[in-house]
């Protein structure tokens, strides 16, 4: 699994384990399994797909960056 932190800057307001990530980055989709490369880049208002289980949670965004790291 990879850890899935949603912040604000004001608060971290989603965080959990998951399988999966896909949401809409500047450049087209983008998907992050565990052992994803690190990538930094904007992300468009939409949506992320949050993978656990099986089931997908869909957690509504204004924009912002992603930032995929090793740790």
């Amino acid at each position: 699994t990879i850890q899935l932190d949603i912040v604000t800057p004001e608060r971290l307001v989603y965080s959990k384990q998951v399988n999966m990530v896909i949401t809409k980055a500047a450049n087209g989709d983008i998907g992050i399994l565990p052992n994803h490369a690190p990538v930094v880049s904007t992300l468009l208002p939409t949506s992320v797909c949050a993978k656990i289980d099986g089931k997908d949670e869909d957690i509504a965004i204004g924009g912002g960056f992603l930032e995929v790291s090793p740790e």
